[in-house]
């Protein structure tokens, strides 16, 4: 496959980027692009330009792809989802993003640095990781649970897009135009950022809140059954 720019979403602004979920009612929800899986083996597509490897997970009963690049579970809250993604630029601060986009260099732990550092995040110590037989490191980050937020994925006090939307924002693609936006207050991105024959792609596993245990175990079941192809 070649390079492809995130430029939907399936949260009801259809803004570009990030990972919505819940019960799954997507019929008059959903934005177009949105199918059912059934359960089983599904192939993804990396979120970025260039030449990437595909990749593929083991759905449950009940989860949904977006443009085959964003694997959710439901159509609005709780957050709950997966996706891959090739980062170019992280915003130093998530909420007032204007102006603070900076390439982090191009190493691994160029990039967990930078994403440590972000502001407001409270992440957690990076630390070394394998997952899908790639190494590279893992951190967690948060949304903060007390910032306002009058509508889904609208967040009062931060910057503007052109569209209108209020962003919390976490980082661009490396095409630039694909980027990372939360959802609601107090959601927890895992990610796992790694070497895959040379090429740094980040993990991103999300959930809000209100998710289960249950739906939290699915999840990671999800992760657990990552694995990459050959670069297209």
């Amino acid at each position: 496959m070649s390079g492809h720019r995130a430029t939907t979403s399936p949260t009801p602004t259809g803004q570009a980027a990030s990972t919505p979920s819940a019960e799954p009612t997507p019929t008059q929800i959903f934005s177009p692009g949105v199918d059912a899986l059934t359960p089983g083996k599904h192939t993804a597509l990396v979120l970025g330009f260039g030449t990437y490897p595909t990749y593929t997970v083991d759905v449950p009963k009940g989860w949904y792809e977006q443009d085959s690049q964003f694997i959710i579970t439901g159509a609005n809250k709780p957050v709950l989802g997966l996706s891959v993604w090739v980062v170019g630029q992280v915003y130093r601060d998530p909420c007032h993003w204007q102006g603070q986009a900076f390439d982090p260099g191009p190493s691994v732990a160029n990039l967990v640095s930078a994403l440590a550092a972000q502001k407001t995040r409270n992440a957690t110590t990076p630390t070394d990781v394998t997952l899908a037989g790639y190494s590279g490191e893992y951190l967690e980050w948060s949304v903060p649970a007390d910032l306002k937020s009058s509508a889904w994925s609208e967040f009062d006090a931060c910057d503007v897009t052109d569209g209108g939307d209020h962003n919390f924002n976490s980082w661009l693609a490396n095409d630039g135009e694909g980027y990372r936006y939360e959802e609601v207050p107090g959601q927890v991105d895992q990610l796992w950022v790694l070497d895959v024959n040379g090429q740094r792609l980040v993990v991103d596993a999300t959930y809000s809140p209100g998710t289960s245990q249950s739906q939290r175990a699915a999840l990671e079941q999800v992760v657990d059954s990552l694995r990459f192809g050959a670069r297209t």
